[in-house]
């Protein structure tokens, strides 16, 4: 089992009779889910798609995402996921970034995606989700019209991160990479065909997709998607259907925390409840144990390297701002600036050496050999260890904004910014919530009339809606250094 075609092929046969997903009241079995995807994976194929052809996928949490992603990886094409909050500019990029010739949408997105492909110079089907025949008719799924022999190493999906040039970086995962990932953190979190899981993460981002829809299909368990996070919705789903597994974004379980229901949910079932991407502030933690008797336990990982840590310490309540150790099978070290092991309580930068970390980013040679120094990749991450090997994390080595568990690169809103004509100069910057992300704050030096409300409008529709400004503020000049570097700590201080 070295691909993920096989590996899905194998856990259906296993567990053909469970219930693999349960959207919106409708369950879908193993073998059910595999006949759709075959069915899926036999229309692309003669839609004309073949073996490392670049497929998007823009589509809510839910089960044509399942079927969407696991159809493209059948007949070895590569997944490109896409955020549905992105907008043209966004959609194009990636687009084009990635070569994709065909998208996979629904007829919600529909309209966007056809001003979307208008724009493009190369040619791109468009394929609604809805058009997937149902009910699978045998004839479809007994045909013998294509056979495909996937290399392990080849790219099953590309996803982007966040970089210091302005534009996110392209990052070529593996069938090895996810196959050690999702059998690594199935071996650490003890995970079992009679967990139930909650996939309120979106299934877009690495959290979601891997550590939710991915690893509960892995493990044959069963998968309760929701299209998006509403806490009442949330709430009545980890009640009503038992879940055992929730993993998410620390805003969620903060919002949860927060929330007066009429009558407490019962969480009773919840045997974990995980966040990743941001820290979970713990104060908040601490009231979510009060609320509903259970600790939430921070995972530490990065699109680059997969799942790196989780915390599953015993001794939870005097750890909770930590990221535990390693997962089976990675290896973590911190480093000082002068290239050496840091003791325990000293601040260095994290290191991993895992089978499921890339082998480099796409056509970014100088900055492979920035992150990566011998066997290890260098994530950025400033972190230190306690005597007891538990690794915390303190901050990044440059200026992200962590928006739920989105990492947004800050100049990427500031070109938008800045193209606007009243505005001379912007800068980007996190402003803490207390949720344990950030809200985007941008400053401004005006070179004509403007307001608050016309650099939001201005920005709407031309980025993501989590990456638009929630605070403007104008200022008269921004803090530069002798050389002309702006000083974003300044700013973020004030």
């Amino acid at each position: 089992m070295k691909t993920i075609p096989e590996m899905f092929s194998s856990v259906a046969k296993q567990h053909a009779k469970r219930a693999a997903v349960v959207d919106g009241g409708k369950v879908i079995l193993y073998e059910t889910l595999e006949k759709r995807i075959r069915t899926l994976a036999l229309k692309l194929y003669r839609m004309g798609i073949r073996q490392g052809d670049r497929i998007a996928l823009l589509l809510p949490n839910g089960l044509d995402f399942v079927t969407g992603y696991f159809g493209i990886a059948a007949v070895g094409a590569i997944v490109v996921p896409m955020n549905d909050h992105y907008q043209q500019t966004e959609l194009l990029y990636f687009l084009d970034e990635c070569g994709v010739s065909l998208l996979i949408t629904s007829k919600n997105f529909a309209p966007l995606c056809d001003q979307v492909l208008s724009m493009r110079k190369s040619p791109c089907q468009l394929f609604l989700a809805e058009d997937l025949p149902e009910p699978f008719e045998s004839e479809s799924l007994s045909s013998d019209d294509f056979k495909v022999d996937i290399d392990p190493e080849a790219p099953v999906m590309y996803q982007f991160s966040s970089g210091s040039t302005g534009r996110p970086k392209r990052i070529g995962r593996t069938h090895t990479n996810l196959l050690f990932e999702l059998d690594s953190l199935i071996q650490t979190l003890r995970i079992t065909h009679e967990d139930r899981f909650l996939g309120a993460a979106p299934f877009s981002h690495v959290n979601g997709l891997m550590r939710s829809m991915m690893a509960s299909l892995r493990a044959g368990a069963t998968l309760y998607p929701l299209a998006r996070f509403d806490r009442q919705v949330v709430a009545e789903t980890i009640e009503k259907n038992r879940i055992s597994i929730f993993i998410g974004v620390p805003f969620m379980p903060s919002i949860l925390a927060k929330s007066h229901f009429r009558r407490r949910p019962d969480f009773s079932s919840l045997r974990l409840c995980v966040t990743a991407s941001a820290p979970m502030p713990q104060k908040l933690n601490q009231q979510f144990y009060e609320n509903f008797g259970i600790y939430v336990r921070q995972l530490y990982g990065s699109t680059e390297t997969g799942t790196i840590s989780v915390n599953l310490s015993p001794d939870i309540e005097r750890s909770l701002d930590s990221v535990g150790t390693p997962i089976a099978g990675v290896e973590v070290e911190v480093f000082t600036d002068d290239g050496r092991i840091a003791k325990p309580g000293e601040i260095g930068e994290c290191a991993v050496k895992s089978i499921a970390t890339i082998k480099g980013y796409d056509g970014l040679d100088e900055v492979n050999k920035e992150v990566y120094r011998g066997d290890y990749f260098f994530t950025g991450d400033l972190g230190k260890r306690d005597e007891g090997g538990l690794l915390y994390l303190v901050g990044r080595k440059k200026f992200f904004i962590n928006r739920g568990g989105y990492k947004i690169d800050p100049h990427e809103i500031e070109e938008i910014l800045e193209s606007h004509p009243g505005v001379e100069e912007a800068v980007a910057i996190g402003v803490p919530t207390p949720f344990g992300d950030e809200k985007v704050k941008a400053v401004i030096v005006l070179k004509g009339p403007c307001s608050e409300e016309e650099i939001v409008e201005y920005c709407r529709g031309k980025i993501a809606d989590f990456k638009i400004p929630s605070l403007v503020e104008f200022k008269e000049s921004l803090p530069k250094s002798p050389t002309g570097k702006i000083r974003r700590t300044l700013l973020i201080s004030e």
